[in-house]
């Protein structure tokens, strides 16, 4: 079969590798379509925590299985089930977790190996194109459902990637109000249709008015700006990974009363809910740039180097 090999740094290799064999309680699910996530770019910008290469990467996909009908979406955290996170009904945080394109090989691929258990089914009439963008709209669910957010709210989100797009429709849908920070024009204009209020920097962030933020891309500046945009009291969920360390204002924190905390992933509740959300109020498809798997290696290109140009890319097999 055909796979998009990562093969360290920015190198992206089309190749044949062996079709996957399944064991016990494991199906192959045929690829339909897989995107690409902003983790999936920390290995091509030459992070890539514990992905070693060769390594097919990606965790966004929806696809069939042969003798069942219809589209499934991949829940693709691998979790134990054993461990008291598992037994709390927290398996994102799973002691033993694992992912697909992390610690085994990913969905840019023909076929994938899965879990028959990790198969999620879609439902009917809902265009792939928009079903594969439950995974990051999980991640947003899972922070807004930890944190509370409900009708009403005001909710500061940092960044206007697809995760950052993704809570902004989320919130709009809860009946919170949104402002999204973000310095990319084009995707300002996104996240303006999708019903936030838009501001170009974080200095334009209104200080203690949130009652809840977002920060999806996870630098010192913006999880700064998040802390002093939040109210007395607010909460303040760190999402994106774009800077392993930084400072924070433990003062503020203390004396303010805000809670700040690391959000990773979401349950398989959040990801159910996430799909639901889709089937419901189907968000536009006008962001998304669809690529063969052959044009995979441009697609991360463009999404490092033209950012004002794509903001989602999804591959399909086919």
């Amino acid at each position: 079969m055909r796979a998009l090999v990562w093969q360290g740094d920015d190198v992206l290799e089309l190749g044949e590798l062996p079709e996957p064999q399944p064991g016990e309680g494991e199906v192959v699910l045929d690829v339909e379509i897989a995107g690409i996530c902003g983790s999936d770019l920390h290995a091509y910008r030459g992070h890539p925590g514990p992905r070693r290469p060769p390594l097919v990467l990606g965790h966004e996909a929806i696809g069939t299985v042969a003798g069942r009908g219809g589209l499934y979406a991949v829940f693709p955290l691998v979790v134990c089930g054993r461990c008291p996170a598992c037994g709390r009904g927290e398996e994102n945080l799973c002691e033993n977790r694992g992912l697909l394109g992390l610690d085994r090989p990913g969905v840019f691929a023909d076929r994938v190996l899965v879990r028959a258990d990790a198969l999620v089914p879609v439902p009917e009439g809902l265009d792939p194109r928009i079903a594969v963008l439950v995974e990051p709209l999980a991640t947003s669910v899972s922070a807004l459902r930890i944190d509370g957010v409900e009708e009403g709210n005001d909710v500061l989100v940092l960044g206007g990637g697809p995760i950052g797009l993704l809570a902004v429709y989320a919130c709009v849908h809860l009946g919170a109000r949104v402002v999204c920070v973000e310095p990319i024009p084009e995707r300002r204009a996104l996240a303006g249709a999708l019903g936030a209020t838009v501001l170009a920097d974080t200095a334009a962030v209104t200080a203690g008015r949130a009652d809840a933020a977002i920060d999806a891309v996870g630098i010192e500046a913006t999880w700064r700006s998040a802390i002093a945009g939040v109210r007395t009291g607010g909460r303040v969920a760190l999402v994106g990974l774009g800077q392993a360390e930084g400072q924070l204002p433990a003062a503020e924190l203390v004396r303010r009363g805000i809670t700040l905390r690391g959000h990773y992933a979401y349950t398989r509740r959040d990801f159910e809910a996430a799909l639901e959300l889709l089937a419901e109020a189907p968000p536009s498809t006008d962001w998304l740039t669809i690529l063969a798997l052959s044009e995979g290696a441009e697609g991360f290109r463009r999404l490092v180097h033209e950012p004002h140009a794509v903001t989602k890319v999804l591959l399909t097999p086919g």
